[in-house]
């Protein structure tokens, strides 16, 4: 019961963070840009591959989500930022001392479930687009039948298309709001 509390809370932000989103779902530049099919996929494939690489921990498929120079800046919270190589937000952190199950954000040791809940893609360019998508960490324990909701935020990217393939060149991490 509670484990589905927790599925329900995580819906009920699902809802409210894209009911408050602003702005259009993709729209053509001034210059008159008009993506075709090939951009959307790609785009598309681009972010679904940094979910799925991290969910599996599939660096292979991590790594096509990026460009090798991509960055990565983070917004732990207001006012606060860092930027580091895309491949550090992928590596585990270290083992506690003594042993045990590796930390994570929340510390309970559960590998977490990163929802992504959105995707809207702009295009500026043949070679240039935006993406702006919320998600959402879900820890569940399924000894204790919990789950643990954790901060929601969004993703700002910046994708760039070289010989015909589209990958993230800069995404910042904003957990909670702006």
């Amino acid at each position: 019961m509670k484990y589905m509390a927790g599925l329900a809370v995580v819906c009920a932000l699902a809802t409210a963070g894209m009911a408050s989103a602003q702005g259009p779902v993709a729209s053509a530049p001034a210059g008159g840009f008009k993506p075709t099919v090939e951009d959307w996929m790609g785009v598309n494939a681009a972010v679904d591959n940094y979910t799925l690489g991290l969910e599996r921990q599939d660096m292979a498929r991590f790594d096509k989500a990026f460009w090798p120079e991509a960055t990565i800046v983070a917004q732990p919270e207001p006012g606060k930022s860092f930027t580091m190589p895309y491949r550090a937000a992928a590596m585990p952190p270290p083992a506690p001392p003594g042993g045990g199950p590796l930390p994570n954000a929340i510390g309970n040791g559960n590998p977490p479930w990163h929802l992504s809940l959105s995707h809207h893609f702009e295009f500026q360019s043949p070679t240039r687009a935006t993406q702006y998508g919320y998600f959402v960490s879900v820890y569940p324990d399924l000894k204790t039948k919990t789950t643990i909701v954790g901060l929601p935020g969004h993703y700002e990217d910046v994708l760039e298309k070289r010989n015909g393939e589209w990958r993230i060149l800069q995404r910042t991490t904003v957990i909670g709001g702006k």
